[in-house]
């Protein structure tokens, strides 16, 4: 039983490794063939459409090995080293990320996260958010964060924004506005902020397709 165990182990190790290196190749190809725009070594935005970490297969066959290891029903927890830090990464089934997927384009470029951070957009009360950083980048932002007061302020040219986490009320250009419906939050350690709005404030044109959960925002 145990040299069947030591198998198993072995076969999993494998499995993840051999993810890995499909990951790596992927984002490979994305610097190298795509036309790609930078936002730091968390995010970049690129041509290609972007698809997060996943158990399964990504086109909804499973494998033999998958559904044996029961991931065509759940995801997998494992652990990677950051600066020799562990982090442990939930990592969902193909058929839940592609649900759950939300797509930010700009200009025609889609967001893209790095495996070593938790910061895809998601959807809160109907609206979109984003990585403050990722957003910052693509607009132009320069970014001040007090930490002792969850304040944000954002600045571009003469336009001032200044905005705090886990609270409605903002200021642009020193005058008050509401947020609608959310509010800047922090998720495992990431900034999210609700682009659209953000986007409304610089003149950007927003659309959204609600079929591919997709954000698009033209200037």
């Amino acid at each position: 039983m145990k040299y069947l165990h030591n198998i198993w182990k072995m076969e999993l190790i494998q499995m993840l490794i051999s993810k890995l290196k499909y990951s790596a190749l992927g984002l490979l190809c994305v610097l190298v063939f795509t036309n790609t725009a930078y936002a730091s070594s968390d995010y970049f935005w690129s041509e290609s459409v972007p698809m997060p970490s996943c158990t399964g297969s990504w086109d909804g066959t499973v494998s033999e090995r998958a559904s044996s290891e029961g991931s065509s029903e759940g995801g997998s927890m494992f652990t990677i080293m950051v600066d020799g830090k562990k982090i442990e990464q939930d990592i969902p089934t193909c058929a839940e990320a592609k649900k759950n997927r939300v797509l930010v384009v700009v200009n025609g470029l889609y967001l893209h996260v790095s495996a070593t951070v938790e910061g895809w957009p998601y959807i809160e009360n109907g609206r979109t958010m984003a990585p403050m950083r990722a957003i910052a980048d693509v607009f132009g932002f320069e970014v001040d964060w007090k930490a002792s007061e969850q304040k944000i302020t954002l600045t571009k040219e003469e336009k001032s924004i200044v905005m705090h986490i886990g609270k409605s009320e903002m200021l642009v250009d020193g005058k008050k506005v509401l947020l609608e419906d959310t509010v800047p939050a922090i998720k495992k350690g990431v900034t999210f902020l609700p682009i659209r709005q953000l986007a409304e404030i610089l003149g950007i044109d927003v659309e959204w397709d609600s079929k591919t959960r997709t954000a698009r925002f033209t200037e």
